[in-house]
């Protein structure tokens, strides 16, 4: 297990990351667009000084030639889990429940194996638990329901049934799987503890403190305008790529719920980061709990609470998160040695997001 340092108290920095020019960071952006060949990008970029470069390349919709505005609201699916696991914390703070709690002690008869599973675990991806994405509906993988039938209702109960009486993949806390179960209960927790709908305490504690006006969990299937559509070459159930691209403008986010419905744009998730970062969201105590990394299924990236962080080729580290949902690939990165932060959304899937972003940054930043 890996203990992170705290950041959000800001460090002198020995040196100043800048834009070269912000000329070439829009002529890297239309080249990235370009060379994968997709509808949009958007982005927020953040420098050592705390220069914000907002910009998009490309259109909304491939059957239009409106331009993407970086403004748009956009899918930003499992971002949803840094907002989830403030919240918790937040809770945690009010007294309201303790992230040693078991899933039984709060939603009594959920889970069969409620008992063994903390609310940590569950933030941590720790559970052993199913995930339901990927359990039958009616022959159907549930995944799948999210594009075949958007006029369907799934309750986060009728989704935790779906995996509640499955054995544990794995004894919870030795292992890391990503399991979309997880954040489903986070939820239902959430809602349990806090005595509101999860949507109203994710305003109260963050986006209405913040002001994100076009940052919320949408209780209807489409967006709200002025939006991007997705766009997707992936097959229904996510698990391989066709040769069409798909255009996704209806999405069943009842199947998404608390664990990857969230709508946002680059610079209001980038708000977010930064003033999570920034220390105005979370007491120093819970964001050492936040930063408590433990290895995953990938030797480059490490998981805390609702946060990943990664290590790439150039002993670069950062902490965030990336999504591939439906239509749309995302990512929010800070970089807390230089104090850089970066978010970027494409109306695509899948693209590899993460490799974009910090492609994009390497190119675009210079030491000063």
């Amino acid at each position: 297990m890996h203990m992170a340092g705290v950041f959000f108290i800001k460090p002198r920095l020995e040196r100043m990351i800048s834009l070269k020019d912000p000329a070439l960071l829009k002529k890297t952006v239309q080249y990235f667009r370009d060379r994968y060949r997709i509808p949009g990008i958007s982005l927020c970029l953040t420098d050592s000084s705390g220069e914000d470069y907002i910009m998009a390349a490309g259109v909304r919709n491939l059957l239009q030639d409106t331009l993407l505005d970086p403004y748009d609201h956009q899918r930003v699916g499992s971002l949803s889990n840094i907002v989830t696991s403030v919240v918790i914390l937040k809770l945690q703070e009010e007294g309201m429940l303790s992230l040693e709690q078991t899933v039984e002690s709060i939603l009594p008869g959920i889970l069969k194996e409620g008992s063994r599973i903390s609310v940590r675990q569950l933030l941590q991806h720790r559970s052993g638990l199913k995930d339901y994405l990927w359990m039958d509906v009616a022959g159907t993988k549930c995944i799948q329901h999210a594009v075949s039938s958007p006029l369907d209702f799934f309750s986060s109960r009728s989704l935790v049934r779906l995996i509640a009486n499955h054995d544990l993949e794995f004894e919870p806390g030795t292992a890391f799987k990503y399991s979309n179960t997880n954040g489903i209960l986070l939820g239902l927790i959430v809602e349990e503890c806090s005595g509101k709908k999860f949507e109203d305490a994710v305003y109260q504690w963050i986006t209405q403190p913040l002001q994100l006006e076009r940052t919320y969990f949408p209780c209807s299937n489409d967006l709200r305008l002025p939006f991007a559509t997705g766009h997707s070459k992936a097959t229904p159930d996510l698990t391989d790529l066709s040769d069409d691209i798909t255009p996704i403008t209806d999405l069943n986010v009842s199947i998404m719920g608390t664990s990857g419905a969230l709508v946002s744009n680059p610079v209001e998730i980038q708000t977010f980061m930064k003033d999570l970062f920034g220390g105005s969201l979370l007491s120093q105590k819970s964001m050492k709990q936040m930063l408590v990394f433990s290895e995953t299924d990938d030797p480059e990236r490490f998981y805390g609470l609702g946060l990943y962080k990664y290590t790439f080729e150039n002993g670069m580290t950062a902490y965030g998160h990336h999504s591939g949902i439906h239509g749309y690939e995302s990512v929010t990165l800070y970089y807390p040695d230089d104090e850089i932060f970066t978010t970027v959304i494409v109306n695509q899937m899948p693209v590899g997001a993460v490799s974009l972003a910090h492609q994009l940054l390497k190119r675009n930043l210079v030491s000063r």
